[in-house]
């Protein structure tokens, strides 16, 4: 984004209000009161003002002046509140871009800007976005987390252990040829490693043992044979993935791919979509049964469930999951009338009427959200994945470990993965946040915030 330019936005919903706010920042917001508002801006606080619209007169606004570098981006920054109309506002906003020292905003701008000029850190900023999009409250419990500071310092706390543990292996190189000095033994490594790894893998989700960290949430569909989850798959992909037929059991394989759920959900990732075999009392054949049984495996290690059922009778003998797992009850069919009333908390979709669906697929970022209990990770996609590298370079480091011996035999290759974990969790205490980081982040916002 280029800096030292003042910029103008919208800053308020879309839509008809009461009032509505456009945002100005940079070294031009002055000046550009004075001329357009006939104001002089000196102190913070508050102004009132008229401002002339062309041909059609004048109408009272109020301008807020806010001095940098004790504003929000850090610059000085005027807010123009002005009647509500999305008429008057998008003349408003187009008479002011005709001025040659403003330019649009381009999302996220001014809290790109505040990041720059140190008033807001990354992840700051990507609470403010996640506070945005938030759809329930575990969502917003994590973004006050962000932006209280509680995260990054976690986050820090683990670079400095990680940074303690390197200095240690690495003052063991040095001393290689002294048997008697060991500034750490391998089994004290192990442990504070071992300690630090579960730390990370219950903030990435609470998973434990040796149950799969992944990039992205499993959603699995699941029901009995012929209950209408393969169309329903291809109607959220947009594509046909899943062979659909009026025979029960034609799905055998888990089919697995990724779903996007930003376009429904602002702010929200991709999903991992999984179509399973149908699960009835009994399977009719082997490979009926070795499909029942991989499907179940799917269910064991999902993020959440969506039960799907064509009339809206959902058997609870049918289907066990992990405590604590969200189920999402989806009647598939709901072009067709209901056997009997579906629970209040369902969803009822047709797959072959796409204005069903984004009801659906709130319900998946909702339920994906909810399934990562106290930590934040899963709502911040880059967080999960700088997460999942740093266990993984932590995993190769343990590898090298040897508890046999107390000094260290591989330091060379412990201290490598040391330094990738420490470089994965840097990207979010904003000590390693290369351009194209930075730029994805305030990417997701929306215009004028």
């Amino acid at each position: 984004m280029p800096t030292g330019t003042t910029i103008v936005a919208i800053s308020t919903a879309p839509g008809n209000a009461p009032r509505a706010m456009i945002r100005i920042s940079g070294p031009e917001a002055q000046a550009f009161a004075r001329d357009h508002l006939q104001i002089q801006p000196q102190k913070r606080g508050g102004y009132a003002s008229r401002m002339r619209l062309g041909d059609a007169g004048s109408f009272p606004v109020s301008a807020l002046f806010y001095p940098g570098p004790n504003s929000y981006s850090g610059e000085d920054t005027i807010e123009i509140i002005l009647p509500g109309g999305s008429h008057l506002v998008g003349r408003v906003l187009a008479q002011l871009l005709q001025d040659e020292r403003v330019r649009l905003a381009e999302p996220g701008e001014f809290s790109a800007r505040a990041y720059m000029n140190g008033r807001l850190g990354l992840s700051e900023a990507e609470g403010i976005a996640l506070r945005i999009s938030a759809l329930h409250s575990s969502a917003l419990r994590a973004a006050d987390q962000l932006l209280d500071g509680r995260y990054g310092q976690q986050c820090r706390a683990w670079v400095d252990e990680i940074t303690t543990l390197l200095a240690l292996v690495e003052a063991g190189v040095d001393f290689s040829d002294q048997d008697d000095v060991v500034p750490i033994a391998s089994v004290d490594l192990r442990t504070r490693l071992e300690q630090l790894r579960e730390q990370l893998i219950e903030q990435v989700g609470g998973a434990s043992g040796d149950r799969v960290v992944r990039d992205a949430p499993s959603v699995v569909l699941i029901g009995r044979p012929n209950a209408g989850k393969s169309a329903l798959f291809n109607a959220l992909l947009g594509t046909t993935r899943a062979v659909v037929s009026d025979r029960a059991g034609t799905t055998r394989d888990a089919l697995v791919e990724p779903l996007d759920l930003s376009q429904d959900v602002p702010g929200a990732g991709a999903v991992e979509l999984v179509d399973l075999a149908g699960l009835g009392d009994r399977a009719i054949d082997a490979i009926d049964e070795q499909a029942q049984q991989r499907a179940r495996g799917f269910i064991d290690e999902a993020d959440a469930v969506l039960w799907c059922d064509p009339s809206g009778r959902f058997d609870e003998r049918l289907f066990e999951t992990r405590d604590g797992v969200p189920m999402v009850r989806v009647r598939t069919k709901s072009d067709l009338p209901a056997q009997s009333p579906i629970d209040s908390s369902g969803v009822s979709v047709c797959a072959f009427d796409a204005s069903t669906l984004g009801v659906l697929r709130r319900a998946i970022a909702d339920a994906t959200s909810r399934a990562s209990g106290s930590g934040v990770g899963v709502f911040v996609p880059r967080h999960r994945r700088a997460l999942n590298m740093a266990i993984e370079s932590i995993d190769r480091a343990m590898q090298s470990i040897d508890t046999r011996t107390r000094s260290l035999q591989h330091p060379e290759l412990i201290a490598l993965g040391l330094r990738e974990s420490l470089d994965a969790l840097g990207e979010l205490v904003g000590e390693v946040s290369p351009d194209d980081v930075i730029g994805r982040v305030f990417a997701t916002f929306c215009v004028g915030k």
